[in-house]
């Protein structure tokens, strides 16, 4: 049985040589999400939160969601509600053990007990999305959790 370590160092091998050459962002997030929740079975919702251009122009600072799997995902959040909208207005991971200590956690799916959300940039350190994975397991995710998800999220998206 291989360790998160191990994992974690195949899935980013995988979605690097996959996105070899690929420009189109949407192509690039669809592929993390594809290979990080094959990778990890207790992942039950793995996707992305696309900031929203349109609304940005604006003024209004709002998630929109981008591609994912898993069952129906909250189609948009305000920069600052839940853990995705944490996430996005602090720019910085967000690890919840338990999603149900968390103020103004959003219950999407109440099968959610536990919550790792990762803000993504642009190579111009511009805020493009977060990403985002729930577990039904409490504590599903941790620090190693967070530096390989913000490394992967770096290689694909900042370079």
């Amino acid at each position: 049985m291989q360790s998160k370590a191990e994992k974690y160092q195949d899935v980013i091998r995988d979605v690097l040589a996959v996105l070899d050459g690929e420009p189109d962002r949407i192509a690039r997030m669809a592929t993390c999400v594809s290979l990080l929740s094959q990778a990890f079975d207790s992942w039950f919702w793995t996707g992305f939160y696309i900031v929203d251009q349109a609304k940005k122009a604006d003024g209004i600072d709002e998630l929109v969601v981008g591609p994912y799997i898993g069952t129906l995902g909250c189609l948009r959040i305000r920069f600052g509600r839940g853990v995705c909208g944490a996430a996005a207005q602090t720019r910085t991971t967000q690890v919840v053990a338990d999603v149900h200590a968390f103020a103004d956690h959003i219950a999407c799916d109440a099968r959610s007990n536990s919550e790792i959300v990762v803000p993504v940039f642009d190579a111009a350190g511009e805020l493009i999305a977060v990403f985002d994975s729930d577990s039904e397991r409490f504590g599903a995710y941790d620090d190693e959790d967070r530096a390989h998800l913000e490394a992967l999220m770096a290689a694909v998206f900042s370079r």
